[in-house]
């Protein structure tokens, strides 16, 4: 019995011990990829805004100070982790800057200047002592990310560099929320660990200094991450998650993520349950080994009483009587019977002494089935209920992660049932957890007309296991409760199971971004000050017209204009007034045309139209004399009334007749002919000819 009872106590331990330190491995492997994520989708959106940012023409033409400020200002205002950003002229000298820090300081010798005057450029973790002087004092050191990338003009001439001061509070603060779904209850410490070993995220006491310890090594040479137990510098044993950043995007920052928890923490219910499995087992064994001595002894002591005097009887002595014993019906039964057979027979006393035998023989193997069977029973719903909360801790544990994630997470099984579905997928998609569970996630988020792709995509993956869209990120559209679309970010994880198949799909909203992005992208096509379309606008228009022209067999016109004096109206008033002028042509110039044209501005007093949909040349010289009428009336500016004209250069374009004929070559020949026009007197209108190009 004692046998038993221990070795059942050592196999539960070691059973225990063994799932408890996997789950505790497999937590932090999951968090350090979690934090690995979202540092490197932290570079990738500070990437896109280094992007945008130098193709603002405001930024690219480097001219207004005080605009290119706003513009920073603005930037940082959105993303506060921003603690700098700053454009530098080619000399290093700083031109503008957010909150004028640093503005005419010259940031020559600077790793991030000299970096991105060539490409663009990413700077590791260190302290910047100019810059924390000028910044407002915290807690704790200033440090700092360097993003820069070189500005270049319209004729790709080098402007500037532009440099971005991300502070490393970026990085805490990625931390933080990675902890405080749990609210770190558990004495979890995110480490990020520089390539050169320096920890530049952790515990204050490890911050700055240099560590080497075997996840380190392990996440530098593994790409998909993993966790192991292992002693740290401080003589404490802990379970580790890895994992490495730099696996995406374009400007790559190489660190390793760890994140530890006591060996002490993470196997504490292990321990209290040992403790508990060890108390009850030995209480358990101690009761019955007591209850089988006293059933034993209670058995027993009857039986040697009509032992004895059955010996007494063989040895001769006729005179010693057989006891009746009442203890249980057993004995009583046998006693009786004793005293009857020697006062009947004596030959019967052998059968008495067999049946004896055998009843304790009975008696005994019954009991012992008995306890062993109880003791079983006991041992097998004690480990079932100590394994029921266990299982129920987890998984309370991973729903609390799943549940406060920043991002939608959805499990589908083999058949595309919805098996989870969490609070951020109900804000993100509109369905409610309890409406979500059990049907098919393909009809709730996949929009109709992708369905059929995404049905195949399944189909292939069963058949050879290759998918485009599984342990990938990608952008595609979702399907909202209410029957719109939204654009999202998406990445999809598979496992597989014993019973079959599970995906795991994690889903953020991008909207903002694509807004941004596409008002990043109006941004460049529009003239600053005229807000009509520039001329990066203008040759993404004129070779879309030219091919209607051809499928429609209709002509298409293009004006080449610009003001004749407009350089003496700029001397004699000032820009300003030749900046006014030049609005109030562009608004002329559109009221002219139609709303289907095209009016843009090239550069300077130079300005195109595109006419569509013309029957004949003579239409655009009609059109060509109304704008040269409208000049001509006087333009009423701010401080002074002047009267100006127009030279236009006019190019039709005859598809079935100019086929050969490209955009460059029609651009050519309007300009040609706004040329001859200046020769001629200027103030007036010349056709240009294919001769001419």
């Amino acid at each position: 019995m004692l046998i038993t009872t221990v070795s059942v106590l050592i196999l539960v331990d070691q059973f225990t011990r063994g799932y408890a330190r996997s789950e505790s491995e497999t937590r932090m492997k999951q968090l350090a990829w979690q934090m690995q994520d979202a540092l490197e989708r932290g570079m990738i959106e500070r990437e896109i805004d280094l992007r945008l940012l130098v193709q603002r023409p405001s930024i690219r033409a480097a001219t207004d100070v005080a605009r290119v400020r706003r513009v920073l200002n603005e930037l940082q205002s959105n993303v506060p982790h921003y603690a700098w950003i700053g454009l530098a002229q080619p000399d290093g000298a700083v031109l503008a800057a957010t909150n004028g820090l640093l503005e005419g300081v010259s940031v020559a010798e600077r790793p991030w200047f000299q970096e991105g005057r060539k490409s663009e450029y990413a700077g590791d973790y260190h302290p910047a002592l100019l810059l924390s002087k000028k910044l407002p004092p915290q807690s704790d050191p200033w440090r700092f990310v360097d993003l820069a990338a070189p500005v270049q003009d319209a004729n790709g001439q080098l402007v500037g560099v532009l440099g971005m001061h991300l502070s490393w509070s970026w990085a805490r603060d990625i931390a933080a929320k990675l902890l405080d779904p749990a609210g770190n209850r558990y004495d979890v410490d995110v480490i990020i660990v520089r390539d050169d070993d320096t920890v530049i995220l952790g515990p204050r006491n490890l911050e700055e200094t240099k560590v080497d310890t075997a996840s380190l090594r392990a996440a530098r040479a593994s790409r998909t991450g993993g966790s192991l137990l292992e002693t740290w510098p401080d003589g404490l044993r802990y379970v580790t998650g890895y994992a490495r950043t730099g696996q995406q995007g374009g400007m790559k920052l190489n660190w390793s993520v760890l994140v530890r928890q006591p060996e002490s923490v993470a196997l504490a219910a292990f321990r209290d349950l040992e403790r508990r499995v060890i108390v009850v087992g030995t209480l358990s064994g101690a009761v019955l080994v007591i209850l089988a001595y006293v059933l034993t002894r209670r058995l027993v002591a009857p039986i040697n009483a009509l032992s004895a005097a059955l010996e007494q009887r063989a040895a001769g002595r006729s005179d010693v009587s057989i006891p009746r014993v009442d203890s249980y019906r057993e004995i009583h039964l046998l006693s009786s019977t004793l005293v009857n057979m020697v006062a009947r027979e004596e030959s019967y006393l052998r059968e008495v002494r067999s049946l004896n035998e055998s009843l304790e023989h009975r008696v005994a193997e019954r009991t012992s089935r008995l306890h062993e069977t109880a003791t079983a029973l006991q041992q097998a719903l004690d480990q079932q209920q100590a394994n029921q909360i266990q299982l129920e801790e987890s998984a309370a544990e991973l729903r609390a992660i799943l549940e406060n994630a920043q991002d939608a997470f959805i499990a589908a099984d083999e058949h595309g049932r919805v098996v989870e579905w969490n609070r951020q997928a109900e804000l993100l998609l509109g369905w409610p957890r309890d409406q979500a569970m059990g049907r098919d996630m393909a009809e709730l988020i996949i929009p109709p007309d992708m369905r059929a792709a995404h049905n195949r995509g399944m189909e292939k993956f069963f058949e050879d296991g290759t998918s485009v869209v599984i342990n990938n990120r990608i952008e595609l559209q979702a399907l909202h409760h209410d029957g719109h679309e939204l654009p999202i970010e998406i990445t999809v994880g598979h496992v597989k199971r014993q019973s079959g198949h599970l995906f795991i799909a994690f889903l953020h909203d991008i909207t903002e971004r694509l807004a941004f992005r596409d008002q990043m992208r109006e941004l460049a096509l529009t003239d600053v000050l005229t807000s009509l379309p520039n001329r990066r606008a203008f040759s993404d228009r004129l070779p879309e017209g030219m091919m209607r022209a051809r499928r429609a067999h209709q002509l298409l016109a293009l004006f080449f204009m610009d003001l004749d004096g407009f350089k003496g109206i700029n001397d004699r008033y000032g820009h300003e007034a030749g900046d006014e002028l030049l609005v109030e042509f562009a608004r002329r110039l559109q009221q002219s045309v139609r709303d289907v044209d095209t009016v843009a501005r090239l550069a300077g007093d130079e300005f195109v139209v595109i006419l569509e949909n013309l029957q004949s040349q003579e239409d655009a010289l009609m059109v060509a004399e109304k704008v040269l009428h409208t000049i001509r009336e006087p333009f009423q500016l701010t401080h002074s009334t002047v009267n100006i004209s127009s030279s236009i250069g006019v190019a039709v374009y005859h598809p079935d007749l100019d086929g050969e004929v490209g955009p460059e070559e029609l651009l050519a020949m309007a300009d040609k002919a706004m040329y001859a026009a200046k020769r001629l007197g200027k103030n007036r209108v010349e056709l240009g000819k294919v001769s001419d190009v």
